[in-house]
């Protein structure tokens, strides 16, 4: 049963990103249009999917703060501890330290999530990956995108603030929320034909990071393994403690913790590359996340068990 939950969460990452890997490799498809598939996932089909998802939720559960909280506090921290970490431990400038955060902190909900959730959980633990995209791209994603904008010294604050709101990877999602609690329902022609992109977004992301990784040598440093840690072990560790802390018990509890343990997500390269800022290192870290959580997600799923 372990095995079979894993195999179908990790199934999808192996199979996109070996197609990329053996186009690249076999000049099938030339790596320089890496870009062109960094720009669709980033610009397009994720955002639409993301806004999907909001605007279809649940606005109880949207507003559930102490379920959010224990999301969020784990998605925060790990960014702001590996941030920091960036800046004091490993030298960055802003942008970097910025990428190294989301590579430690944004968790794979697209393909990791459901299997793991549905299997440990059923079909009510899929919310968690609603709250978890919210919090990322409502909070973290204008933040990191704002610090990564942050050499235009012609700029304001101001400025740069609105740069990073008004990327549709970010008011696309907020504007799903605010239709979900606001109580206005897409129409399903709008959902169904928004999903014809939005549903591209984990596919075109997995065979982009493979195409990516064909033309260049994986980095396997103590700056990509910390990055690693943070993502696999501890904002599960961080997730787990905060929500007992909050009362948090049963399916609300186990589905959060799950957040917390799945892999960096395959959209971190993409957005790397699209920004043009730590791209090999971004892709080295979602290589070894991915591989490495054949025995943190095993750990995690023996966890939740036990809750």
């Amino acid at each position: 049963m372990l095995v079979e939950i894993i195999s179908k969460a990790l199934g999808p990452i192996i199979v996109g990103g070996g197609v990329g890997l053996l186009a690249g490799y076999s000049g099938f498809i030339k790596r320089e249009y890496s870009q062109a598939f960094a720009d669709f996932v980033v610009k397009i089909a994720l955002p639409i999917a993301l806004f999907v998802a909001a605007a279809n939720s649940n606005p109880k559960t949207i507003l559930d703060l102490d379920y959010a909280l224990a999301i969020g506090c784990g998605l925060i921290l790990a960014f702001i501890g590996a941030y920091l970490a960036g800046i004091i431990f490993f030298k960055h400038d802003r942008g970097n330290a910025s990428m190294l955060g989301l590579c430690a902190s944004f968790p794979d909900m697209a393909y990791c999530g459901p299997p793991i959730l549905l299997a440990t959980i059923g079909a009510s633990g899929l919310i968690a990956m609603v709250i978890g995209n919210l919090i990322y791209t409502v909070i973290i994603l204008p933040i990191a995108l704002m610090l990564i904008g942050g050499g235009d010294k012609g700029q304001s604050a101001g400025a740069k603030l609105w740069n990073s709101l008004r990327q549709p990877l970010v008011f696309l999602p907020i504007l799903g929320a605010i239709l979900s609690v606001s109580g206005v329902k897409l129409p399903e022609l709008v959902t169904n034909s928004l999903n014809e992109l939005g549903e591209t977004a984990g596919g075109v992301a997995l065979f982009f990071l493979g195409l990516y990784l064909s033309g260049i040598k994986p980095k396997f440093n103590v700056e990509v393994l910390f990055s690693v840690f943070v993502k696999n072990i501890v904002q599960g560790a961080i997730i787990l403690a905060v929500g007992m802390g909050l009362g948090l018990q049963g399916d609300l509890l186990k589905s959060a913790f799950i957040i917390g343990i799945l892999p960096t997500a395959t959209a971190n390269p993409a957005l790397a590359v699209a920004l043009n800022i730590y791209e090999e290192k971004a892709a080295s870290t979602v290589m070894i996340s991915t591989v490495l959580s054949l025995v943190t997600m095993a750990i995690g799923i023996a966890v939740v068990e036990m809750l």
